[in-house]
């Protein structure tokens, strides 16, 4: 059976017209905010269907969206791909993304990746090293008893501390990390080592380029009968594989332009116009965790870089 998406003509899949802009927009809000849950959970609000999120994981990683073709494997082995065997619904840029997205929500807490606010998951006591979750106190309005307000707190639940820390207000903290982000992203960002990254990026490159050029050689030493078709067949998915691992590499460096990224994203009032959605997005892009003094509420910013 084909995956959703896609429909057999004769001995390939074919893009399936009808259900096709479903699977896009799928992936197009999984690059987008990084969520797997809100990603099916917008499927499910747009377009009416219906998918476990395990299915939207098999989604992101299946080689059929990104125009490959698995073979059968033996028991205990890595299934071979044949690349490029018919139209991709995700360009190799695209599912480098996914795949570095996906390694880097796999660092974060149990269903933090989709969590509605953007510090959850980041934030840890300094003194005892514990997470602090999001807490929310609801109440209702003097002035209008049918309208329900509410605060929302950070709170260490394990806190080892007899009496334990209390809890912090969770704008004051959102502030703070904002004020420490203007201030130390771009001195972080000046102290990446620019220069070794583009020595990977050239070094990688040139391993893609050598490996491309294995190609028609394999092809004439088997139209020359040197290699039988099952043994060119081997050796073509073991350097079509290896050219997908390079191009996977090359796509998660960091861009050629990232002093100016950090020029923009020194700016509070870039933060303040997300809304939390997007803020999680982007501080899971940058922040490794975010260290916070219960008493002076004062935070501590350690960079993915």
């Amino acid at each position: 059976m084909p995956p959703f998406g896609y429909k057999r003509h004769k001995d390939r899949y074919v893009v399936d017209r009808a259900n096709a802009p479903i699977v896009r927009e799928f992936f197009e809000h999984f690059l987008l905010y990084g969520s797997l849950r809100g990603a099916v959970r917008h499927i499910r609000e747009k377009f009416r269907k219906h998918i476990a999120v395990s299915t939207g994981k098999t989604w992101l990683v299946n080689p059929i969206y990104r125009g490959d073709t698995p073979l059968p494997k033996g028991k205990g082995e890595t299934a071979p791909v044949v690349r490029n065997t018919h139209t991709p619904l995700l360009s190799r840029e695209e599912a480098a993304q996914i795949d570095r997205l996906l390694r880097r929500n796999s660092s974060l807490p149990r269903r933090t990746a989709s969590a509605p606010r953007s510090l959850a998951g980041l934030v840890a006591c300094e003194i005892c090293a514990q997470k602090f979750t999001v807490a929310s106190v609801q109440y209702q309005s003097k002035t209008n008893p049918d309208q329900q307000n509410g605060y929302l707190y950070l709170r260490c639940l394990y806190c080892p501390h007899k009496p334990k820390c209390r809890a912090i207000p969770y704008r004051r903290v959102l502030a703070a990390v904002i004020e420490a982000i203007a201030q130390e992203l771009p001195r972080a960002m000046g102290n990446a080592p620019l220069a070794e990254i583009e020595t990977t990026r050239s070094r990688l490159t040139q391993a893609i380029q050598a490996q491309m050029a294995l190609v028609p050689k394999i092809e004439e030493l088997q139209q020359a009968g040197v290699l039988d078709q099952e043994t060119a067949t081997l050796r073509l998915a073991n350097i079509h594989r290896e050219i997908d691992r390079l191009e996977n590499q090359l796509a998660q460096l960091p861009p050629r332009n990232l002093q100016a990224i950090a020029a923009n994203l020194a700016m509070p009032q870039f933060w303040l116009d997300l809304s939390e959605t997007e803020r999680r997005f982007y501080f899971r892009e940058f922040l490794r965790q975010i260290k916070l003094q219960p008493q002076t509420g004062a935070v501590q910013l350690q960079f993915m870089f």
